[in-house]
């Protein structure tokens, strides 16, 4: 009995792991995604709450900004998810950050 040193050819994926293992992918890209995203949401809330007293239009702007990143975040999830843009709680979730800005401002 020899035995040989050649690396062995890794064993293909069923069709059922196949897709198991995308949806894993999207989720993970989507976490991902959506954890950066959310930071920048924040920095500018935070940010603009801090500037809001020397220069509000400034503030403004910048919360306005926030929205404008936060639509682009909630887009993105959901494109990466594969799923319908059409889903009211998550339209709002995603809006709750900026408007508490607004409302505690």
């Amino acid at each position: 009995m020899t035995q040989t040193n050649q690396p062995r050819q890794p064993r293909r994926l069923t069709p059922a792991e196949q897709d198991a293992l995308n949806k894993v992918r999207r989720r993970v890209g989507a976490i991902v995604f959506g954890v950066v995203t959310m930071h920048a949401i924040l920095a500018l809330i935070f940010f603009a709450r801090h500037i809001d007293g020397h220069r509000p239009g400034d503030a403004t702007g910048l919360m306005i900004m926030s929205g404008l990143v936060s639509a682009a975040q909630y887009v993105g999830v959901r494109t990466i998810l594969g799923k319908p843009l059409n889903s009211p709680i998550w339209i709002v979730l995603a809006a709750l950050p900026t408007t508490l800005a607004f409302v505690l401002r």
